[in-house]
């Protein structure tokens, strides 16, 4: 099995989020090819005029890009080669103000692209091209917010599960799981990362994922 790992987590030895990829990594060692994309080290690209004017003139105009041009989305390019690689897709970041990181939207912007991961039927309605993957969210937050639906009522602030399970939808992706945990509250932060590492538990044996990961390459 290939394993894309998208990672963010700035707080390093500190991060609650990585307790939770860390045990998914432990309980995964063993065959499985996993490729490790680190934002915080490598953050993508977003798009400048450049990009943009590049990305427009190839993937909508169906144009031949100068070199100049191949190279100003050149960077893109490589990551969506990850994505379509991989079998599945792990993304691991902290939640920030209720929502995903920046850096971890810079990564779907850049690899969301017609004619590569998602595109228009004659109709004119959208479809993904990434089937046959899945994808596993990892993030902890906080304050314990609902993700039954989001308001602008308290609890009902989680952004991140609705908004990452949209975009890995739209891409195509068969199965979108998301595991969070809430940890700001120490009488209830070591319960909150129990369920969540058992939830982890239940989607490895769910996807038959029982010792995997040979070797991590970091990217």
């Amino acid at each position: 099995m290939k394993i894309l790992v998208v990672k963010y987590l700035p707080g390093r030895e500190y991060s609650n989020t990585a307790i939770l990829y860390n045990h998914f990594l432990k309980k995964v060692e063993g065959n499985h090819q996993i490729e490790e994309i680190d934002l915080e080290q490598n953050p993508p690209p977003f798009f400048d005029h450049k990009t943009l004017m590049a990305y427009y003139r190839r993937n909508y105009q169906g144009k031949e890009l100068s070199s100049d041009q191949k190279n100003a989305i050149g960077v893109m390019d490589k990551l969506i080669d990850k994505v379509e690689w991989a079998d599945i897709v792990l993304i691991t970041s902290p939640m920030h103000n209720f929502g995903m990181p920046g850096v971890v939207k810079l990564w779907f912007d850049a690899i969301i692209q017609k004619g590569r991961t998602f595109d228009y039927t004659s109709e004119g309605i959208p479809y993904g091209k990434l089937k046959g993957k899945k994808a596993l969210v990892l993030f902890t937050s906080g304050g314990e917010y609902s993700c039954h639906q989001v308001t602008l009522n308290y609890p009902e602030w989680d952004t991140y599960s609705f908004h990452v399970k949209i975009m890995l939808t739209f891409l195509g992706f068969d199965n979108a799981e998301v595991v969070t945990a809430a940890t700001a509250n120490p009488h209830s932060k070591e319960k909150n990362l129990l369920i969540a590492k058992n939830r982890i538990d239940e989607i490895i044996k769910n996807w038959n994922l029982v010792n995997a990961a040979e070797s991590i390459h970091k990217i």
